[in-house]
């Protein structure tokens, strides 16, 4: 019985792996450093804002015996992505997996959507992901291996009213993904997109009356916890994932709308 515990625990453990993750200071980015910390994986942090929350997120992974090392970091400009990218493979070198988890949400109609609030959020959910992901390819090219799990939304995949820029961006990282997944496979690596649906985090941004409308549509018939979502994201950073790619893993609870 032990032997088929330890393979369970080696195909979907992190022990030795060095993983980035970035929108750390989020409560979604800092529930995936939590899980893959517990898991065995050294995760550096990024984050553009929240030291507090950055500092909490740090005394509990070492709480739990774990290694996180925080990195501040403007993904928005290609500058600061390899800045991240570069503080985990001087220190460790090795860069395993990364998690692109920073991302910005705001609730405006199309019609009165303005080029600067569209601008903003194609640099942070788009051009921020992207430039994250490139930093990651070259040094998982060299080892032949890498995870790369970006965060689009359900939003992305169906619309959301209200949210017209926010889903546009969040939706060009499916396609992005599974191209560059075409192009990188055969070298061990695989890129993936998460999708969360309705999440308790404080990007949430729904009235009480509109939470309630939602929860009819939902089949689980209440909100996501930000670990369940770690958890689809340490799934698809693990070695039993090894044949996932260029796919998008939505985690809504069976939402219909």
């Amino acid at each position: 019985m032990s032997s088929v515990t330890d393979r369970a625990t080696e195909r979907l453990g992190q022990s030795g792996r060095v993983v980035v993750v970035s929108g750390a200071s989020g409560q979604i980015g800092g529930a995936c450093a939590l899980e893959l910390a517990a898991l065995g994986a050294t995760v550096v942090a990024g984050y553009h804002s929240g030291e507090q929350a950055i500092r909490k997120l740090r005394e509990q992974v070492e709480g739990q015996g774990g290694t996180l090392v925080p990195v501040a970091a403007d993904l928005g400009e290609p500058a600061g992505a390899d800045a991240l990218v570069a503080a985990a493979v001087e220190r460790f070198g090795r860069l395993d997996g990364c998690v692109a988890a920073a991302g910005l949400r705001t609730r405006r109609l199309a019609m009165a959507t303005d080029t600067r609030s569209l601008e903003k959020l194609l640099r942070v959910n788009l051009a921020g992901s992207v430039n994250l992901a490139k930093a990651c390819l070259k040094p998982m090219m060299r080892a032949k291996y890498g995870r790369i799990v970006l965060f689009g939304s359900r939003a992305g995949t169906s619309g959301l009213p209200g949210h017209s820029a926010y889903a546009a961006t969040k939706g060009a990282l499916q396609p992005w993904a599974a191209s560059v997944a075409g192009e990188v496979g055969k070298h061990g690596i695989t890129v993936n997109v998460v999708a969360p649906g309705a999440i308790r985090a404080e990007v949430m941004d729904f009235s009480e009356a509109e939470r309630d409308l939602v929860l009819q549509f939902i089949g689980a018939g209440r909100l996501g916890e930000p670990e369940e979502v770690a958890a689809a994201v340490s799934f698809l950073l693990s070695p039993s994932a090894s044949y996932v790619n260029g796919n998008t893993l939505v985690v809504d609870g069976g939402a219909r709308f």
